[in-house]
């Protein structure tokens, strides 16, 4: 049985744009012709989509970190670079997308196939071609590709179930979706024996082999009284039941304390959640193997009359049904009890919400840092690394063109401000420079 995770981080980063070129026309009659450097590649975007072939994050244990492929870089003869490869992550349906650093929702992605963009691939950087005006015909010169956008994730699941079974540990949950569906949940005797939700489907005998009037059921583990503030395993998986149409409440009517039980289960869902205190109920008291027939009817009774006195929050449980899961005794009554309950309650639209997300589009602006050591001055940035990253050192015209967009950056300012002087030591990236010789005007 493979193992069930709902809640991961995950790290992404969309591909860096490709840089721009600087070239010339070298045709045989005009060796020496104009600008035909290409454009860079735009980088690959990141996207997250839905798909009904995933019930889990398990896979997200494995592997955290998500990069897309860069763009490529510009090429000669106005060629432009390759685009990178957009990155595609799935994730099951019902899944929520949150910005770990903001936490606000990104996307709730609950039908197969929903997709949403939580990171742009960076712009090309143009070439000394597109660079070309009528006052600088043959610019020497040529812009960096805009960086990818890195962000961290947080996926939550929430399955996507139209029936909940809900009940004490070891009420027999998991044994009736084995019995109603075609899950095989690995079962015990003995509290808390199911560690995750489990799902199954429920077929009408009438459906068709397509899956008609076919509806997904879902065990819920782990709840016990406190559930709703974080005790035991309730609070983990209550999440699992919010989308359902319907619960079956299981109850073990063999127990000295029946109503108890109920009213515990229900308080943790109203603590948990208001609305589930809405979500209508069929109540199924399983065991009643164990129980002498007489007693039977007395013990629904009880049940009725206490119920509104001690739930007033909760409406009446649309039905009652006795049953025994270790003889299958009244099963067939109580899959016609949740076939004629979702004939008549309206079905939940599916609905995908994919938020305003500013993040997905934030390459970063000019920013940097000055780290001074002596008289040696570090500039860190990335857009500044970058515009030397594409600038030829060995041409004075391209020297002059990034000089001037530093200047415009408000690097040389900066370098003043820190104490930068004539012959202090700047560092940019990978490569060095004297200030005061070019680099401070």
């Amino acid at each position: 049985m493979s193992q069930f995770v709902d809640q991961v981080a995950i790290k992404i980063r969309s591909g860096d744009g490709g840089n721009g070129l600087v070239a010339w026309r070298q045709d045989k009659y005009e060796p020496m012709g104009g600008p035909a450097g290409g454009d860079g590649g735009r980088g690959g975007h990141v996207f997250i989509k839905a798909s009904n072939n995933m019930n889990t994050l398990l896979d997200f244990n494995y592997n955290k970190e998500f990069i897309a492929q860069n763009g490529g870089k510009g090429g000669s003869k106005n060629k432009s670079g390759k685009s990178g490869i957009d990155l595609i992550i799935y994730v099951p349906v019902g899944t929520i997308v949150k910005d770990t650093e903001t936490n606000d929702v990104i996307a709730d992605l609950t039908n197969n196939n929903d997709q949403v963009l939580v990171a742009e691939g960076g712009r090309g950087g143009r070439g000394n071609s597109r660079l070309a005006s009528p006052t600088h015909r043959s610019p020497y010169h040529c812009e960096p590709g805009q960086p990818g956008i890195a962000r961290q994730l947080e996926l939550t699941l929430k399955l996507i179930a139209e029936v909940g079974i809900i009940g004490l540990p070891n009420a027999g949950k998991s044994t009736l979706l084995s019995i109603l569906t075609n899950a095989r949940p690995k079962i015990a005797d003995y509290p808390f024996s199911t560690l995750s939700p489990n799902l199954g489907v429920l077929k009408r005998p009438e459906g068709d082999a397509q899956g008609k009037d076919a509806y997904v059921l879902c065990d819920i583990p782990g709840l016990i009284e406190g559930a709703s503030a974080g005790i035991g395993l309730g609070q983990t998986f209550l999440r699992h039941i919010e989308r359902t149409r319907i619960l079956i409440h299981m109850v073990d009517i063999s127990s000295s304390n029946v109503m108890d039980e109920i009213t515990t289960i229900n308080k943790e869902l109203y603590l948990y959640n208001k609305e589930l205190a809405d979500r209508p109920q069929i109540l199924a008291l399983n065991k009643a193997d164990l129980l002498p027939a007489d007693e039977i009817a007395s013990t629904i009774d009880s049940i009725k009359k206490q119920w509104q006195k001690r739930l007033p929050e909760f409406e009446a449980p649309l039905a009652i049904e006795t049953i025994s899961c270790a003889t299958t005794f009244g099963i067939n009554g109580l899959k016609n009890l949740i076939f004629e309950a979702l004939s008549k309650l309206p079905k939940l639209e599916a609905i995908t919400n994919i938020y305003e997300d500013s993040k997905a589009y934030d390459h970063g602006g000019s920013s940097f840092d000055i780290e001074r050591k002596k008289n040696t001055f570090t500039v860190i940035g990335d857009r500044v690394e970058r515009l030397v990253s594409v600038t030829n050192l060995r041409s004075p015209e391209s020297l002059h063109h990034l000089f001037s967009a530093l200047r415009a950056i408000g690097v040389i300012d900066a370098l003043v401000a820190k104490g930068a002087q004539e012959g202090s030591e700047i560092i940019i990236g990978k490569t060095t420079f004297e200030f005061g010789k070019g680099l401070s005007g």
